[in-house]
């Protein structure tokens, strides 16, 4: 089984606002430290196993603002495009803050976030 990756799209994934990074059959990725060279691996390993590069489920993924806080209220995505022996299949892994707002009151409160699987833009279970 012959497995590529061609592309990889960030949406507010640590730090970075919207990113695509082409991948080629051979690839660098160099940069200077703290650079984002990093946060393309994490991508890519939260995308397929909900882990960072150092095999870790609990690392924030979200964008955060100038004081270090989280950026609410904006989903938090990569998508990978891939080629399994020559077909085409695109994954996206989603996450979504939810925000409910109860009967009564006016602003919405936070409740926790929730993670949505897509394979070729169909929607689909962790497993």
């Amino acid at each position: 089984m012959k497995i590529e990756l061609q592309s990889l799209r960030l949406q507010n994934f640590k730090g970075a606002k919207d990113l695509t990074v082409s991948l080629s059959e051979r690839t660098a990725i160099r940069g200077m430290n703290a650079s984002g060279k990093t946060r393309i691996f994490d991508a890519f390993t939260w995308l397929l196993f909900g882990k960072d590069s150092d095999d870790r489920k609990d690392f924030n993924v979200k964008c955060l603002d100038a004081d270090n806080n989280p950026v609410h209220k904006v989903d938090t995505s990569v998508t990978g495009v891939l080629y399994v022996d020559g077909r085409k299949i695109k994954l996206e892994r989603i996450y979504k803050e939810k925000w409910v707002k109860k009967r009564g009151e006016e602003t919405a409160e936070f409740t926790g976030h929730e993670t949505a699987y897509f394979v070729n833009e169909v929607p689909h279970q962790q497993k």
